[in-house]
Parts: structure tokens; C-alpha cells; sequence
């Protein structure tokens, strides 16, 4: 299998990331900073989930199966995965939240956490596990509770249902290992805005949309959790009057700030809408990393019905960049111009493309010939002379390419640390963009 990434110039471009050789059934599970995780499948073994991660700032990549035997008793709060940070320090692991069965059988479920670390590798995946205490009956029905979005920020992990709150613990914890006291993680909440619809949402209604159409909250330049919504979704709000909201969280017990809206109809008078069709709704909203006032929002046609009470995206044709505070359009794409058929549902908005290193096609095609000659003779990849790499990489890319034709040399003297990430080398010389 080979991971891709092609890169797009700047947002809101979108950048795509693939799995060659991998399973149909592959999907970004998580990212955060330079480690994304994917999910996929074996071909020849379509029930079986594995996880891949891949941390770009050393080139590690491990493969994990899902929770299972040992850990078959554990029952999952949510499938979404954290990759949990402690407040300083670069470590990082994989969370799971769940409930643990009695081992006797006749005791109430216990909340905990599953966890895997990349430092732990050596022991059976998901093998550790830590005990919680999540929010009582009278914040939230956990019973309810689904997670559609989760994330950690300066220490903490967030849990975050979109239509009922947020539920939340400290870190810390999860990476001390001093003593030989293993403390109970002690999980908060706080809820939504309260002007925002949806508490009594059944998400099993076929007829509304999915939340990610038209809600999502994350962190923003690292520094500030942030929410946006549109409205319309879950009542009838005429075309016009549509309007997309930001808050931003000044601390769980203060609660909420509303920093911008915007409606439809002055969408529709800013520079940059051009000739945009004023027939279609505003749906995906993503929220910058690196901006505070930049919000993104797609435009696509709707399935609705207001008899049966319906309203459901169809297909996005185009995807805007708004500065909130100066109600300005920074940019817009069209989004029949990327890779094809594009479901805007799978874009999400992170900044992994600033820890992968990225090289020109010239310099790929370049790494991958000397790479499959590598191969051949199992030849120590960083065996390599840093002179004469550094003057293989200055000539033109007819040079080597008739270098490798007429003289099959072998191999190409390639500096060591290209190697480490060699499937990520991929297509772009600029790193520009939040979104993949």
C-alpha cells in the first residue's frame, strides 16, 4: 500500500490524500498536527477494520487492528477516535471512550478509555485502559449521546455532539506515569448555545440531513474552540434569510460568545460572488486553522419538501472562503474541478500539509526509480554520497531521466531523509492549503 497526497495551490483548494493498494472501505479517521489515522480494510478480508498511522514528523507508520479479544468486552461511547495530547510535550495517543463490562458479570458497566501509543507498540494494541467517570444523568443522557466531532486542545479532550454538547476531561493523566495510583478521569459538560435548535433532533429521521451539512466545531489557530451553523436545516427558513452563525467558547463554565452572522442575501451582494447561481443553499461549513475570521462554506442544491417537512443536501458545486469580520469573499472554486465526482461530505479542514515534505513530480519520479532499484538489492537506503546528491538534484529532470536510460545507473544518490516519507512526496511545491 502507498499513501498519496496531492496538494492543492492555496484554499480553498482542496488537497486529497489516497490509499493506493488499500481497501474500498478506506476513510480518514482522525488527524491532528502531522499524525493522521485511516481506517481501511485487507482486500481479501473486508470484516476485518485496521487502523494506519502516520506520524509526517519522524515518517513512522503503524498498523493497528480495531479493539477487539482482549478488549472485547468494551463497548464504544462512539467510534470517532481522539488522538489525545498532553498539554506539553509531543507525545500523543490514540483514545477510545466506551463502557467496560463487569468481568463477573453481575456489576454495572464501568466508563473508560482505551488507549494505544506508539511507544507501547511492543504490547498487545488497545491492552491499556483507563478508568473514567462520565457526566452524570443530570447534564447529559450518555445514552444519547453520539459524538460527531472530537479533538484535543492545550491538554484537554473534547467530545463534542452536535446537536446536545460537549463533554470533556483532562489529559494529563492519561500520560503520567508517576506513582502507582491510577486516578479516575473525570469527565465535564457544557452545552450548546442555547439558541441553537436540535436537542429533541432524532438523528434516526431519515428526512434531515446528516450534522456535518450544516454544523461543526474545532480549534482554530490553536488557540480558540470555535462552532459555526447554518440554519435552515432543521426548520423552514426561506432561501434568503439563510444565515450562518459563529460563536466562539470563552471557557466551559462562561459558555458562548456569538462573533459573527452572515446572511444569504448579503452573501449575495459581496465582491466575489460574480456570477455564482443565487438558487442554492449554503451547507459544509469548516472552520479555518490558521484564521480566526475565515470561515468556509459550500453551496449545493438540496432535496426539499416543506409538506413532509424534508431537507437534505444533493450535491455542493462550489465552495467559498469568507472573512467573517470584514464580510468579504476571499476566494471561491468550483468544486466539479476536483478530482472529478467530490463528496463534500469527506472534506474535512486541518493543517497536515505543513509537517509532510513535498517535492516537485520531477524529484518523485526521481526518488521512486531509486527506490525500486533499492529494492532490488536490498540495498541500505541511507547508504547515499550528500555531494553528489546535492548535484544530481540541481540538474534538469532531462538529465537523470537520460541518466537512468542510457547509462542505468544505479542507484541515485538521494539524501537519506526523503526515504523516510517516500510515499508522501507527491506532486506540489507549496504548502499553502488548511483543507484536505
Amino acid at each position: 500500500m502507498d499513501i498519496g497526497v496531492h496538494l492543492a495551490n492555496e484554499p480553498p483548494g482542496i488537497s486529497c490524500l489516497g490509499l493506493r493498494g488499500g481497501s474500498p472501505l478506506t476513510n480518514i479517521e482522525a488527524v491532528d498536527k502531522g499524525v493522521v489515522v485511516i481506517t481501511t480494510t485487507f482486500l481479501h478480508d473486508f470484516s476485518r477494520m485496521l487502523y494506519l498511522v502516520y506520524d509526517a514528523v519522524n515518517g513512522s507508520l503503524h498498523m493497528i487492528p480495531a479493539p477487539e479479544s482482549p478488549c472485547w468486552r468494551f463497548t464504544g461511547l462512539t467510534i470517532r477516535m481522539l488522538i489525545a495530547r498532553p498539554r506539553h510535550g509531543g507525545d500523543y495517543a490514540l483514545v477510545l471512550a466506551g463502557k467496560l463490562a463487569d468481568d463477573a458479570g453481575g456489576g454495572e458497566e464501568q466508563d473508560a478509555l482505551l488507549l494505544w501509543r506508539p511507544a507501547s507498540s511492543s504490547l498487545p494494541p488497545w491492552s491499556e485502559v483507563k478508568k473514567a467517570t462520565f457526566p452524570n444523568k443530570s447534564c447529559v443522557d450518555m445514552r444519547v449521546f453520539q459524538p460527531d466531532v472530537v479533538f484535543s486542545f492545550d491538554g484537554i479532550g473534547y467530545w463534542v455532539d452536535l446537536l446536545r454538547g460537549v463533554t470533556y476531561c483532562l489529559l494529563d493523566t492519561l500520560f503520567n506515569n508517576d506513582g502507582d495510583d491510577d486516578p479516575v478521569l473525570e469527565f465535564g459538560f457544557f452545552p450548546l448555545p442555547p439558541e441553537l435548535p436540535g436537542a429533541d433532533h432524532r438523528r434516526s429521521n431519515s428526512r434531515v440531513a446528516h450534522l456535518e451539512a450544516y454544523r461543526t466545531m474545532h480549534i482554530v489557530q490553536d488557540s480558540i474552540i470555535k462552532l459555526v451553523s447554518i440554519d435552515g436545516f432543521l426548520e423552514h427558513v426561506d432561501l434568503k434569510d439563510r444565515t450562518v452563525t459563529v460563536w466562539r467558547l470563552l471557557d466551559p463554565d462562561m459558555g458562548w460568545e456569538k462573533e459573527y452572522e452572515l446572511r444569504l442575501e448579503t452573501l449575495w451582494g459581496l465582491d466575489g460572488f460574480r456570477d455564482l447561481p443565487k438558487d442554492i443553499s449554503p451547507m459544509y461549513p469548516l472552520l479555518s486553522t490558521d484564521d480566526h475570521d475565515i470561515v468556509y462554506i459550500a453551496l449545493g442544491e438540496c432535496r426539499e419538501s416543506r409538506r413532509i417537512w424534508k431537507f437534505i443536501p444533493k450535491c455542493a458545486h462550489y465552495l467559498l472562503a469568507i472573512n467573517m469580520r470584514n464580510n468579504t469573499i476571499q476566494a471561491s472554486t468550483c468544486l466539479a474541478d476536483y478530482f472529478g465526482s467530490l463528496d463534500i461530505n469527506h472534506v474535512i479542514s486541518c493543517d497536515f500539509s505543513r509537517y509532510i515534505c513535498v517535492v516537485g513530480l520531477d524529484l518523485y519520479i526521481m526518488m521512486t526509480e531509486t527506490m525500486r532499484q533499492m529494492s532490488l538489492t536490498s540495498l541500505d537506503p541511507f547508504d547515499y554520497d550528500e555531494a553528489e546528491a546535492t548535484k544530481m538534484m540541481k540538474e534538469g529532470p532531462r538529465s537523470w531521466r537520460e541518466t537512468l536510460k542510457d547509462e542505468d545507473r544505479f542507484p541515485l544518490p538521494l539524501p537519506a531523509h526523503y526515504y523516510l516519507q517516500p510515499s508522501l512526496a507527491r506532486l506540489a511545491q507549496q504548502v499553502l492549503p488548511d483543507l484536505v
